[in-house]
């Protein structure tokens, strides 16, 4: 279950809200938190909200579960603790026992001990979240084409990215709204003809260039056929730069198989030059 899917009303007064800094309260038994556990892709995005029935020693929080994300393998992240109900008691020593699905966090008379590291106030973690997710949704309207979706719009989520901590994904947003210009009047209004493309898109691939001769890792990892998924993933910057350039390469590739007629012959030939270098010739 997922808060993501719940009024758009709801959604609008979170907004309102104003994140602090997640990680600074302490919490009290009685606590409704938010343990959250962030991914690289953003989509796979874990949460768990529940109430502090514990505090131990070492600063972590023993939980009851109200609401959790179902299919993220929460093995490695929780210990679980079998709990005397008045109705019933257990016999199971710390839980492990009982908790026979790491990807479910429903079984009866069991608690969650949780990394203090992870818990944030219940309303801060749901607008951090929030807007993760709807960074994502941004980013992943550019990737599917969206006919409506102005740079400025593309500019605001880059912005947002930057205030939760996902500042890693500027280069890959700065290349989307660059993108949306070399597509559309505006970056939003009509389409433009492949003839009129060719020129921006020598540009962009430009940008690629100067991205891969800032940092040749980058350049190695996007050139690996199959990818490391493990590299792909290490960091926002390195999963989303890579998929970006992907998506830009793919399609300044395509623009060579329409008509280009009115095309500057010279820029054509820029264009098919530099998709060759990278590893795309026209067949």
């Amino acid at each position: 279950m997922s808060f993501f899917k719940r009024p758009k009303t709801w959604l609008w007064a979170l907004s309102f809200l104003v994140m602090g800094n997640a990680y600074a309260q302490t919490f009290n038994v009685g606590d409704r938190v938010f343990i959250g556990f962030p991914s690289t892709t953003i989509r796979d995005d874990a949460f768990i909200v529940g109430e502090v029935t514990r505090v131990l020693e070492s600063g972590d929080y023993q939980v009851s579960v109200e609401d959790y994300v179902e299919g993220h393998d929460y093995g490695a992240f929780c210990t679980p603790v079998a709990v005397n109900l008045p109705d019933k008691e257990s016999e199971y020593g710390d839980g492990w026992e009982r908790w026979e699905d790491t990807r479910k966090l429903d079984q009866p008379n069991l608690e969650y001990i949780v990394k203090a590291e992870n818990v944030m106030a219940y309303r801060t973690g749901q607008y951090e979240y929030i807007e993760r997710n709807n960074t994502w949704v941004v980013f992943g309207r550019w990737m599917s084409d969206a006919p409506i979706l102005a740079p400025e719009r593309i500019e605001r989520a880059k912005k947002t990215a930057q205030s939760i901590g996902l500042g890693g994904m500027e280069d890959a947003f700065d290349l989307a709204i660059a993108h949306r210009l070399a597509f559309y009047e505006n970056g939003w209004g009509r389409p433009y003809w492949p003839y009129e493309t060719i020129p921006a898109l020598n540009g962009l691939l430009d940008r690629i260039d100067v991205l891969f001769k800032q940092d040749s890792s980058l350049k190695r990892l996007w050139q690996q056929k199959p990818r490391d998924q493990n590299q792909l993933k290490a960091d926002e910057r390195t999963y989303f730069l890579i998929i970006a350039i992907d998506k830009l390469v793919e399609d300044a590739f395509d623009q060579l198989y329409e008509d280009l007629e009115k095309a500057d012959p010279e820029e054509v030939k820029a264009l098919t030059k530099h998709l060759k270098a990278l590893g795309k010739p026209k067949i």
